[in-house]
């Protein structure tokens, strides 16, 4: 259904041939029909659920019990639109994973709407649309909390885009900013909170909706990109993205500054005539006054593909502070060793990470107060003492096997604990009675009752 090029992928011609052919629907299975057809091609088509709204609606009113088509000037126009844009369908480029992914998102009254993009070479690249109608549940939702919903499922919708890779977030609305600030989360938006902290979202950026035209046509007529002014852009500053904030910056070139062995580095680095990324005996760099560790292929193997080029230092003084983001704070859920162990040495370093990581969580009061191991403990084995023959046997039943001339199949073992002495009887069933016959008859009558009897509780002993 999909051809792709050189240049990007886009819908089957012959396909949409029969887009572009089908009838005006006479009956809800119609709809059905053409909503399937336009459906199957809906990355292609920018605020399709927006468009799509009138017929959908006839769906919805059919599930009530209404199987009558009541076609409205607004089902003509969104048939015709739909057919209008596959017709022209952009091109859609292929994901370029060496690249950060930038998410424009919207919601409005009735729809969430997210475009995936990249900029690179001084161009924009559109990955794909996608969009989708709220439920009746969802529609009851504050204006802000709409906005973190479509946050929460567009990263769901393109997750094998996202995951591991750098997001640019860009929104009419700070739906994130309560994040970053509020103490005591709880309910859906906790819940929200843990699941984007799994991605590794890098900048929020704050546009208002009528610099938001590409995803905000939800809810405005979409503006040409000509009126957008740059400087009038502004970052929300995230606590996933704690460091890159300049007054912490600050803080941590004066901590570089005053430690002494960092001091030791920096000051080797300033006289250094040239810096050399290869050299091992001094695998450090200078960014604008801020050390930086240059990461090695092998021991930072997964860091080099997925997080930062550079690994900042961190000062002694400072590490507390960032033990408190990576464990804390709402976005990181108190997550366990690995987890907050990510989420350091893929941005920062110093030395004993892994060390101070374990000991943080290990002396953190929530963690230890309400996490606990679920796993089933084995019950403590008890020494059975056995003073003479006779004293305990265990019994067990072997087979089916294959069955002998005088039709037996099963082999009834029973074994005394202190002689290790083994008797052997030949059975064709093994029913309560036939094991009693054998406890009564052979055993009982020849070595008197033991104290203790031991099994695997089947039927047979029971």
């Amino acid at each position: 259904g999909h051809i792709i090029t050189q240049n990007g992928i886009k819908p089957d011609p012959d396909l949409i041939k029969s887009v572009t052919n089908f009838p005006q629907p006479k009956k809800i299975k119609d709809v059905q029909s053409f909503l399937g057809l336009t459906g199957y091609y809906r990355r292609f088509i920018k605020d399709y659920s927006k468009i799509a709204e009138p017929l959908q609606q006839q769906l919805r009113n059919s599930q009530k019990g209404n199987h009558h088509l009541n076609w409205s000037r607004g089902c003509t126009d969104a048939f015709e639109i739909l057919k209008k844009r596959l017709t022209n369908a952009p091109i859609m480029n292929t994901p370029n994973f060496e690249q950060p992914f930038i998410l424009e998102l919207d919601a409005c009254e009735y729809g969430v709407g997210a475009v995936l993009t990249q900029e690179y070479e001084e161009k924009k690249y559109v990955i794909a649309y996608a969009s989708r109608t709220l439920s009746t549940a969802e529609r009851n939702y504050g204006a802000t909390e709409r906005e973190a919903l479509a946050i929460v499922w567009a990263t769901k919708h393109f997750r094998p885009y996202l995951e591991g890779n750098k997001i640019y977030v860009r929104s009419d609305c700070k739906a994130l900013e309560w994040m970053r600030t509020a103490k005591d989360v709880t309910g859906r938006l906790a819940r929200w909170a843990m699941k984007l902290s799994a991605y590794r979202i890098e900048e929020i950026k704050y546009r208002p909706g009528k610099l938001n035209a590409n995803a905000d046509s939800l809810s405005r007529n979409p503006l040409p990109d000509d009126i957008v002014n740059q400087h009038e852009v502004s970052t929300i500053e995230t606590a996933v993205n704690l460091w890159q904030n300049t007054n912490i910056l600050k803080d941590i070139k004066e901590e570089q500054q005053a430690d002494p062995k960092l001091k030791q580095i920096i000051n080797f680095l300033e006289t250094k005539p040239t810096t050399d990324s290869n050299d091992k005996r001094n695998p450090h760099i200078l960014v604008n006054g801020l050390l930086y560790k240059i990461k090695n292929s092998n021991m930072h193997y997964n860091q080099r593909i997925i997080g930062e080029k550079h690994l900042l230092v961190i000062p002694k003084a400072m590490q507390n502070k960032l033990l408190e983001w990576a464990h804390d704070h709402p976005t990181a859920g108190h997550g366990g060793q690995q987890k907050t162990l990510f989420r350091l040495i893929t941005r920062v370093y110093w030395e004993s990470m892994r060390k101070d990581v374990f000991n943080y969580i290990s002396a953190c009061q929530l963690c230890q107060q309400f996490k606990y191991n679920n796993a089933p403990t084995a019950s403590p084995m008890q020494l059975h003492s056995v003073n003479e023959p006779w004293h305990t046997i265990g019994m067990d039943i072997m087979g089916p096997f294959p069955t002998t001339a005088r039709q037996k199949r099963f082999l009834p073992v029973i074994v005394d604990y202190f002689t290790r002495w083994i008797e052997l009887f030949p059975l064709n069933s093994i029913t309560s009675i036939d094991i009693t016959n054998i406890l009564t008859n052979e055993i009982f009558s020849r070595y008197g009752l033991p104290k203790h009897i031991v099994s695997d509780n089947g039927p047979q002993f029971i």
